[in-house]
Formats: structure tokens, C-alpha cells, sequence
């Protein structure tokens, strides 16, 4: 502030210094901010009449109160932050966002700005759209179909999540992602050849699928929304397949990429995979939110490993940037300045290579856990990450859901938990990957096998204290050990009773600890 008042001496009437606060009510200091805007004093000293102050403020506001159902999907994707943890970042763990509370005198300055209403955010849309490349506005009645579609998603995930979970942030982002989407289309020829579907109208969906389903927390939200989408669409695309819209396209990069020996290609890493993918080479920051053993850290890393520029094996990712990583390890008590560092030696790397197509991205590893730090480190996040000033890649990999003011600032990729038929597959993946014996582990042993892990963890849901003991990685080690047991005691006779040893055995040596899951599962396991 000292640095301010010396500029606004220097100046020379009628030249005026505007100083703008965001956010000033989420930080301890806002008594000090207080003195500055309302008595226009800094430690007692005046300030100079020439500056001009302006501030932003998010409301207090509680989270809407959703459903049973909606809670229980919104449960379904990461941890819930302990309540007593939270309760040293804010004095409410209710509140949509993390804020304290205004001084009553500073509170006659504030002007409510409320919200758009559906027409004024229908004309913000209509321009905004406009103004995408490769000719959308000259379809008039396509253009017309793209405004509705975004109208109607934004509309849909405030009913079901608040009314501040989307805001015209959004909107920027399909733009962006839609003019990419059209590129990269056209630029991989097999994307054409096995789409019958326009190029246009391609890129159209992708981008909306992209900004609006993959945050949706579960199956039936998903359902709702495509369904959606279909009502809105002309009456020649009404039976569009919109799922395999999206599976084929995911397909088309994965098919691409040199995976790792034994990696389970299940729905959640390819979604995964597929939009940090397009997120970082769009300097879009991208969040994942998901339980421990969700794939996130290993798609990431897959991302990482196969997007070299002109290194990568594939030759459409040879026209893509070089990625570089720029890794960061979040904590409770991590702090600004270690994180404006990282942004520090991302700039420095893009500087160093600014002749060359690269990208540094930026891996802030357990940033719900930054959240929870009395430093408010995340603030700085805010400047960084908007849409037209980023120069990063920017992926975040939250086992917490994280504050409404941080996630607006990124496409929201929600990994929810899997379901037995998930688990069943991704056993079999697993299992395939390692054996081609599959006559002792038959995908009927490997459905009872996910009907008891999803068992267990239904019965510890009742008991908070063990709700999430036992997690994915658990269950992925367990079929991990019993496919090496097979494959060891192959070449001897096999029974029955020895197959059902070898899976009792791996039960206990994965599910026990403080608790014997592995009982529960054997009692389930039929």
C-alpha cells in the first residue's frame, strides 16, 4: 500500500490512482482494509486524494440446501473436510465460500450486485459465442442451437449444485475449447472418417460435454443432463448417441498414448486422461476432485509422459506443445509465497523456452489440503488462473471438495466413486494385463469380488470413524496378489479349496489393520 501512495505523489492532477481490493473479506486483515476504504487513513496517515478505491467482495453466503439425493451424489466424489479443521480457515463450514466477517461500518459502502437474469445472461452468451472462430454464426439456426444448449447447462447445474457454481467464466472456456476442438478435429483425419457428424457440430458438443457433464457428481445427474441436451437438439440429432460421442473421442487420444504395463484403461482414467489433455494444452486450469485411487495422479502422469511436442511417438501429438511439469506438493501449512514461486519458475521456463512450442504445466498435488492452511495461500491462485491472463497448464488434485471461489476459476472434473460394474471391469482390466490364464479367475469370481469390496465399503459408511479405512488402491493390490498367486501355483494341482485359500489369504493381507475388513468380505464373497 506504502508503494501506492508513493505513485499516486508522483502523479499530477487530474491524473487519479484506482487501487482494487478482490475479495477483501476473505482475509484476517480486513480491519486494516476497513481503516483504508472507509476512513481513508493507513496506520493513521491520510492518504492522498488522488486515489481511488474499489473492492470486491464474496457474500456470505450459506450452501444451498440440496436434497438427500443430492447430497449423497455430492458425497460420492472426494472427502468431506473434517468440520474442526474447517473451523480454523472459517467460522461457518456451511458457508459457500470462505469468508469473514465485514465490519459493520464498511458494510453501507457495499452495493449488492445480484445476478444476471436469464435474458441479460442470454445476450452475454449470444456474444460471446459470436465471437467463436470457423464460421459458427454463419449457421444461424446451429448458432441459435449452441446459445440454448449453454443457456440451458448453465441453468441445470445451478438448480442441482448452487446458483454461484457457473458463471459466464464458463461460457469463455466453451468458447476457447470449441475453436480447439474444431482444429483438432480436422487435423486427425480418422476423427472425420469414423463421425458422421459435421465437424461444426462435433466440436460444438465436445466443448459442452467437456465444460458441463464431467463435473456432474453422479450417474443419474449425467443421465438428466444428456437427456437435456437431446430435447434441445435439432430433430435430425435427437438420437444422437452422446456417450459414445464422447467414448469415441477419448478413444481416439487414448489409442494414441504408450500407457504404462498393467494400467486398467477403465472409464475414469480415460476421462481423465482426455481432459487434462485438452485442458493443459489449452492453458484451461483443470481440478480433479476424487477419492484416493481414482486414477488422477496417473493420468496426469500419462498426460505428461506422452505429450513431447515433437518427441511424442504419435504424430498428431508432434503438433501439439511440449509439456513441461512444474510439480508442487500442497500442505496445511504451505503458504503465499511457496506457491507464487512455482508460478515463478513456470514463468521462468516459458521465458527460457520461448522460442520453442512448450507449455509449463503446473501439478499442485493435495491442493484441498492448501486449503485448509490459516495462510490463505490459494488467493494468489485467483490472478493467476484467469482465463485471459494464464500462460500455464494448471492442474489441481484435490482428495477435498475445495472453496466455490477457486472452482469457478477451472473446468471441474468430478471422479465419483465407481460402481460394481466399474470395479468388476477394472478387475478383469487388471487381471488381463497381467495373465492370459483366466480359467481360475473367472469374471464371475471377479463380480463377486467387486460386490464384496462394494459391500465393505457400504457397511463402514455407517461407522464415520472407518468410513474411507479401506480405499480403491486396496482393492486394485487385492486383485494385483491374487493374479500372482494363480500365476505361481499354476504349474501345480489346482482345487478349489486352493483357489479360495489364495483369495482368502490376499483378502487379509489387504483389508487388515485396525479393522479386519477382510471377514466382512469373505462372508460376502460367494
Amino acid at each position: 500500500m506504502e508503494n501506492f501512495i508513493e505513485k499516486a505523489n508522483i502523479f499530477i492532477a487530474p491524473q487519479r490512482l484506482w487501487i482494487f481490493f478482490d475479495e477483501f473479506n476473505t482475509t484476517e486483515n480486513i480491519g486494516l482494509i476497513k481503516e483504508i476504504i472507509c476512513e481513508r487513513t493507513l496506520l493513521g496517515k491520510s492518504l492522498p486524494n488522488n486515489i481511488v478505491l474499489l473492492g470486491a467482495c464474496n457474500p456470505s453466503r450459506m450452501q444451498v440446501n440440496l436434497n438427500d439425493d443430492a447430497n449423497n451424489d455430492r458425497n460420492k466424489v472426494g472427502l468431506s473436510i473434517d468440520r474442526y479443521e474447517m473451523h480454523n480457515v472459517t467460522t461457518n463450514n456451511r458457508l459457500l465460500y470462505t469468508v469473514v466477517p465485514i465490519p459493520e461500518t464498511m458494510i453501507e459502502h457495499i452495493w449488492d450486485f445480484g445476478f444476471l437474469t436469464p435474458s441479460a445472461e442470454r445476450r452475454y452468451i449470444e456474444t460471446i459465442i459470436g465471437q467463436c472462430k470457423n464460421n459458427l454464426t454463419d449457421d444461424r439456426s446451429w448458432y441459435k442451437t449452441v446459445v440454448t444448449l449453454i443457456c440451458e447447462s448453465q441453468d441445470f447445474i445451478r438448480r442441482i449444485e448452487d446458483v454461484s457454481s457457473v458463471s459466464l467464466r464458463d461460457v469463455v472456456r466453451y468458447r476457447q475449447l470449441y475453436d480447439w476442438f474444431y482444429t483438432s478435429i480436422e487435423h486427425r483425419s480418422t476423427a472425420i472418417e469414423w463421425s458422421p457428424l459435421s465437424v461444426q457440430v462435433r466440436a460444438a458438443l465436445l466443448a459442452l460435454l467437456l465444460c458441463y457433464y464431467f463435473r456432474l457428481y453422479s450417474a443419474q445427474s449425467k443421465q438428466e443432463y444428456l437427456e437435456l441436451v437431446k430435447s434441445n437438439l435439432p430433430n435430425h440429432l435427437k438420437n444422437l448417441n452422446l456417450e459414445k460421442l464422447l467414448d469415441d473421442e477419448e478413444n481416439d487420444f487414448i489409442q494414441r498414448m504408450i500407457l504404462p504395463k498393467g494400467t486398467a484403461q477403465n472409464r475414469t482414467l480415460r476421462t481423465n486422461i482426455f481432459a487434462i489433455l485438452i485442458c493443459t494444452i489449452n492453458r484451461i486450469p483443470i481440478i480433479i476432485c476424487g477419492k484416493p485411487g481414482c486414477s488422477k495422479t496417473s493420468a496426469v502422469n500419462i498426460v505428461l509422459s506422452n505429450i513431447k511436442g515433437k518427441k511424442s511417438n504419435d504424430k498428431y501429438f508432434q503438433t501439439l506443445s511440449d509439456l513441461c511439469p512444474v510439480s508442487y506438493q500442497g500442505s496445511k501449512t504451505c503458504t503465499s509465497e511457496s506457491i507464487e514461486k512455482v508460478f515463478q519458475r513456470a514463468k521462468n521456463i516459458n521465458e527460457i523456452k520461448s522460442g520453442t512450442n512448450s507449455i509449463s504445466v503446473i501439478v499442485f498435488d493435495e491442493i484441498g489440503l492448501a486449503e485448509l492452511s490459516p495462510y490463505n495461500p490459494l488467493k494468489v491462485l485467483h490472478a493467476e488462473l484467469e482465463i485471459e491472463t494464464c500462460q500455464y497448464g494448471f492442474v489441481g488434485i484435490t482428495n477435498y471438495r475445495l472453496d466455490a471461489s477457486k472452482m469457478n476459476r477451472s473446468l471441474f472434473l468430478a471422479c465419483p466413486d465407481p460402481d460394481v460394474d466399474d470395479l468388476s471391469l477394472t478387475g478383469q482390466i487388471i487381471r488381463n494385463s497381467l495373465t492370459e490364464n483366466t480359467i481360475y479367475l473367472t469374471d464371475e469370481i471377479m463380480l463377486n469380488l467387486a460386490n464384496a469390496y462394494n459391500d465393505l465399503l457400504i457397511s463402514l459408511k455407517a461407522e464415520k470413524r472407518y468410513e474411507n479405512y479401506f480405499g480403491l488402491r486396496d482393492y486394485f493390490s487385492l486383485i494385483k496378489g491374487i493374479v500372482n498367486d494363480f500365476e505361481n501355483e499354476i504349474t501345480y494341482e489346482f482345487t478349489q479349496s486352493k483357489q479360495y485359500s489364495i483369495i482368502r489369504k490376499q483378502m487379509k493381507i489387504n483389508f487388515d489393520g485396525i479393522i479386519d475388513g477382510s471377514v466382512y468380505m469373505w462372508k460376502n464373497f460367494d
